[in-house]
């Protein structure tokens, strides 16, 4: 049956059939669920549109006698939210205006079926959140009516205060006080209705409520009601919001004590009856808070599912009371092993859960390995049975990385445990996902963890690739790039890295030390006399590093190492986009005599422009020039033309990706400065190039 979350409900405005179907299976062919319905007029997609429910139109604007104008009043008409996508069998810029300024979220080629799939994909994604998104506001709504409900019916008094100041109470809180309405109490600050001799001890409590230092919630307070008498009564403080406020709410409990009723309700709904574990839906709420907190670095969690083996096989020999017991047993095995804070759960039938917090992950793996050991060792005796089981136990780690879905860390879980029991069960195995299964968050993470590894335990290592001047320029430069080592010794290059640390901030810490590691070749070489400039990229954290200048400075000083062998790279989509940024970080190491630089030049609308922004000494031009370049001539053109803007401003350009020598010998008659490339030398540990051959 198809899941009705995942089924996109279409119609289809078109001359034929055929179209349709095309659609159709193309869709299908995917993987994706679609029912679609077909009209060839305004009275048949009126008919559909009133009889049934449809998430997308694909109207064909190239129709005789059926405007797409027509078809989006009837769409508003039929009073439902339903997105519109045009086709045509000619797309220009004026058909695509037309269209979206009728109503339609996009227009696409009519025999363009992969664009078409695309568009569907993204727009029935768009309706199913905007629906999603009324549905949680009308429950919003109706959440915030019941609480209305509750507080205006409620036996206990309550009232609400912002700043000190009433901002609303309930009819059991004025008439505590004396007060007929609202209206008299609004406003009145709440240290006004408490006497005098503990207005101070009040104040002091509300800061710390604000901080969350109280060591309690309560207070004994003597009351002033409107007539001046006393009233001693417990208040109760809690943190809260009112129409979206953030504010403090007072609770004033009735006489009534319900307190033991209220616990006794409270254990009823979050613990399983049988096993006296917490239930499902108790966990699955507590997965819910304990993710957002290893989401935001408060802490790692994991969590272990553990399932009986063989269950089925039992319940036949001890019938399902017996199983009751072999279930309390294994429950108060898990109970007794874990931690005080972990969350253990009745999840299934026959399955558990346990959520902790680690900081040794050997150590969470050996307590999962455990319980099936554990089980398997216990005898469980049912009336005059005495039977043994084992279980099977799967770990999932969560930490900032993991997804933010309950449902998925429970799912990897149950899968994991699965394939326990299909190798035979009675042991534990941890969660390793396998390729395609991580989302972007989590592979980021890991190359993250990665990186800092390798930088704590010097696993990383600066590569140097000679740029070699074909206009008699002295001196050696060398543009540098970075490999690590994985702990098990893979080795990784900059390149299958860089787009990941960029994403997690680890960027900035490799250009750090490419900065000090260049430092340190600088001093080395210059015993032996060599003079090296450095080129060195800088990602887009490091170009908004408003320390980064100083710190180069710091390190320039008390190496005495000249700035101007140091020159930073910086991509010109960044820069265009960091532009403040970027002229700002350019000024400040200019003034310490550093150099700059402007990598993949030349693709932006005015790319000069930018070169005058910063200063730049040396731009190196965006490899797409350099794409077949011994035989494109447009490309010659491009790099002869930034060669020669380049000289009249005083600027050095560099063309990167010399592959061959026939490359080579085109850029000797293009004007350009430097080259670099494998055909000269792959980047290498060592500075080892012989300048002098060229």
């Amino acid at each position: 049956m198809e899941s009705e979350e995942k089924l996109i409900r279409l119609l289809i405005v078109d001359e034929g059939y055929h179209k349709a179907e095309q659609i159709t299976s193309s869709l299908r062919a995917t993987g994706m669920h679609v029912r679609a319905e077909f009209a060839e007029d305004s009275e048949d997609m009126c008919d559909i549109l009133e009889n049934k429910t449809i998430d997308l139109v694909l109207f064909s604007i190239d129709l005789p006698d059926f405007a797409l104008s027509q078809a989006q009043h009837l769409i508003n008409e039929c009073g439902r939210h339903v997105g519109l996508i045009a086709m045509a069998r000619k797309v220009d810029t004026d058909t695509i205006v037309g269209a979206i300024d009728q109503g339609a979220q996009d227009v696409v080629a009519s025999d363009s079926l992969e664009h078409l799939i695309q568009v569907i994909k993204r727009e029935s994604l768009n309706i199913s959140t905007w629906r999603r998104a009324m549905r949680l506001e009308l429950e919003f709504q109706e959440s915030e009516k019941r609480c209305q409900n509750l507080l205006s019916n409620s036996k206990d008094a309550v009232a609400y205060v912002h700043e000190g100041m009433h901002i609303y109470a309930n009819q059991v809180y004025m008439d505590l006080f004396g007060h007929p309405d609202f209206d008299e109490l609004e406003g009145t600050p709440i240290i006004d209705m408490v006497d005098s001799s503990q207005q101070s001890e009040l104040k002091t409590f509300l800061r710390d409520l604000s901080k969350n230092e109280n060591e309690t919630n309560e207070l004994e307070l003597q009351l002033i009601h409107s007539s001046g008498e006393k009233i001693t009564a417990m208040l109760e403080f809690s943190r809260a919001s009112y129409e979206g406020e953030p504010c403090t709410q007072i609770l004033i409990r009735s006489s009534a004590d319900t307190s033991a009723l209220e616990e006794q309700i409270n254990y009823l709904h979050q613990h399983d009856l049988v096993t006296g574990l917490f239930n499902r839906q108790h966990f699955v709420d507590e997965l819910k808070t304990w993710i957002t907190q290893a989401i935001n670095g408060m802490h790692k969690s994991f969590i272990v599912y553990v399932a009986i083996d063989n269950f089925q096989s039992i319940r036949d020999i001890v019938g399902i009371s017996g199983c009751d017991t072999l279930i309390t047993d294994v429950a108060r095995i898990l109970q007794q092993n874990a931690n005080e804070e972990d969350i253990v759960a009745r999840f299934g039938a026959y399955s558990y859960t346990c959520l902790g917090k680690f900081s040794d992950k050997q150590q969470a793996e050996a307590y999962a390995a455990k319980i099936p050991e554990l089980v398997e060792q216990h005898i469980s005796e049912i009336g005059n049975q005495s039977i043994s089981a084992t279980c099977s136990a799967a770990i999932v780690f969560i930490d900032e990385n993991s997804p933010d879905n309950p449902n998925e860390i429970i799912s990897r879980a149950e899968k994991t445990c699965d394939e326990v029991q299909d190798e035979g069960g009675n042991s534990a195995k941890t969660y390793i996902p396998k390729a395609g299964e991580l989302n972007q968050e989590e592979e980021d993470g890991i190359t993250a963890d990665l990186i800092k590894d390798a930088l704590n335990h010097n696993r990383i290592r600066g590569l140097y690739q000679p740029i070699v001047g074909i206009k008699a320029q002295g001196g050696e430069r060398y543009i540098s790039s970075l490999e690590i080592t994985s702990e098990d010794g893979h080795v990784l290059q900059e390149a299958s890295y860089r787009a990941a640390a960029e994403r997690t901030g680890t960027a900035k810490m490799l250009d750090r030390w490419r900065v000090l590691h260049a430092i340190k070749k600088i001093i080395d070489t210059s015993r032996a006399g060599r003079k090296i400039e450095f080129l060195l990229p800088l990602s887009a954290d490091s170009i908004k590093d408003p320390g980064l200048a100083q710190w180069v400075s710091e390190n320039l000083a008390k190496s005495k190492v000249n700035g101007k062998q140091l020159v930073f790279l910086v991509d010109e989509a960044q820069a265009v986009n960091q532009l403040k940024a970027a002229k700002a970080l350019a000024k400040a190491l200019q003034q310490v005599h550093c150099q700059f630089a402007i990598d993949e030049f030349g693709t932006g609308i005015n790319p000069f422009q930018l070169a005058k922004h910063i200063d730049a000494n040396y731009v190196r031009v965006n490899h797409v020039y350099m794409d077949n370049l011994a035989q494109n001539n447009e490309n010659q053109d491009s790099i002869r033309e930034l060669a020669y803007q380049a000289v009249d401003m005083g600027i050095n350009t560099i063309t990167p990706g010399v592959t061959d020598a026939a490359i080579l010998s085109v850029l000797w008659t293009l004007n350009v400065d430097f080259v670099q490339g494998d055909f000269l030398q792959p980047p290498q540990k060592e500075l080892s190039y012989d300048f002098s051959s060229m």
